[in-house]
């Protein structure tokens, strides 16, 4: 019906323009966050290594322990919604090793660490495995937050020329 079109288009507007005060609100705090030591960095490797998809995650995934403690750092720092950890990994790793490492690495109690195998896990056999301590994903839902990422990626950009 022609008030159920509206209502929605109404709730779009609001969403939308939710959205773009979050965005100005991160153009705001970009001169002050630019002079933290690792904020670029981890602009940068979201430019990078991050989700560019969807409007409503911010998340993160590398192999690298000092990569998932900068994505973990700035993400649980600006999340206004749980953060969660997903490791991928190959059939013949040890997931008990696994949660045990990323769990002491970044002080996550191991529970809340899960698993997602690799679709192409068993077809490596004879393959060296590179990422020892698989993938892991560093996530969070949160639309306004992603709204700020978005100014402070465009800002960063935009220093490139």
């Amino acid at each position: 019906s022609a008030a159920r079109q509206r209502a929605s288009d109404a709730n779009r507007d609001r969403a939308r323009e939710k959205r773009d005060r979050a965005y100005a609100e991160g153009l705001a705090m970009y001169p002050d966050l630019i002079k933290e030591p690792t904020f670029r960095d981890f602009i940068c490797m979201y430019i990078g290594e991050g989700t560019k998809r969807g409007r409503h995650t911010v998340s993160l995934c590398n192999s690298d322990p000092t990569v998932v403690k900068l994505a973990q750092t700035w993400i649980t720092r600006f999340s206004r919604n749980p953060v969660s950890y997903s490791i991928q990994y190959h059939a013949d790793q040890s997931l008990q090793e696994l949660r045990a490492f990323w769990s002491d690495r970044l002080s996550v109690p191991p529970g809340e660490i899960r698993f997602q195998r690799k679709s192409n896990s068993n077809q490596l056999t004879g393959r060296i495995w590179r990422s020892k301590y698989g993938v892991l994903d560093v996530r969070c839902c949160d639309t306004y937050f992603k709204a700020k990422l978005s100014a402070w990626i465009d800002l960063v950009k935009a220093d490139w020329g």
